[in-house]
């Protein structure tokens, strides 16, 4: 079955409004017709499964016909990433939230690229891979991607947190298996992921100086979006 992304303000009782992008894929891409059963998910845990109404009316409409709540299971991964060069934040999105990841909290590190470029237009494309990434994958729970802010400005969301771990290529003892497991009862995660060329050493100094914990992969050096992505697999794998 086709699946949809439908915020909930568009979701009655008895009918889902389906936007105009969504509709376009359906009705153009998909061909769909009246009377064609979705899926439709509203990113907060609810999933639905309804039927086409009318396809040349705007906003398209559907029946709902069955309706289930899945709720949240932990855990709950925030991940803290240093905003990279080019492109590479398109696939830390697209593939964290594939895995699992519930937040998303992009950081203009020292080593970042400059502030003036990231743009709102920027932000808005990343919410929508995640999205999309979310409805491919048929997660009820789809990730907040927040705006960018510089690493001081971040950390106080750790105070929430059950956990937060530091991936950093200078810590020699602590390996981020041993760390998870040694947690192994923490419901919520940071995660924090350095940019190209990783963290300086004031950075380092204050996420420690705040609760993070530092946790190498071991010998290899990885690069930040391959960080990004082994390192929620990591939490998934140990802490579900």
């Amino acid at each position: 079955m086709h699946s949809c992304y439908v915020p909930p303000p568009q979701i009655s009782e008895d009918t889902i409004r389906i936007s105009k992008s969504e509709r376009h894929h359906l009705l153009n891409v998909l061909r769909l017709r009246a009377d064609d059963q979705v899926e439709v998910f509203d990113g907060v845990g609810n999933r639905y499964v309804a039927s086409l109404c009318d396809t040349r009316t705007s906003p398209l409409q559907a029946k709902i016909l069955q309706q289930q709540f899945h709720p949240h299971t932990p855990p709950y991964i925030t991940l803290f990433q240093g905003l990279p060069k080019f492109d590479k934040m398109n696939l830390i999105v697209q593939k964290t939230t594939e895995i699992g990841v519930s937040e998303i909290a992009p950081m203009i590190c020292q080593r970042s690229i400059p502030q003036s470029l990231v743009q709102e237009k920027r932000i808005i494309r990343w919410q929508r891979i995640a999205n999309e990434a979310a409805k491919q994958c048929k997660r009820p729970h789809f990730a907040h991607v927040l705006a960018p802010q510089g690493l001081k400005g971040g950390l106080p969301r750790i105070d929430h947190l059950d956990l937060s771990i530091l991936l950093w290529e200078g810590e020699k003892r602590n390996g981020l298996k041993e760390i998870l497991r040694n947690h192994g009862d923490a419901k919520s995660v940071g995660l924090f992921v350095g940019p190209e060329g990783g963290f300086t050493n004031e950075e380092v100094d204050l996420a420690l100086q705040n609760g993070c914990l530092p946790a190498t992969f071991g010998d290899n050096t990885l690069r930040t979006e391959t960080a990004a992505i082994v390192g929620v697999a990591s939490v998934m794998y140990e802490l579900r």
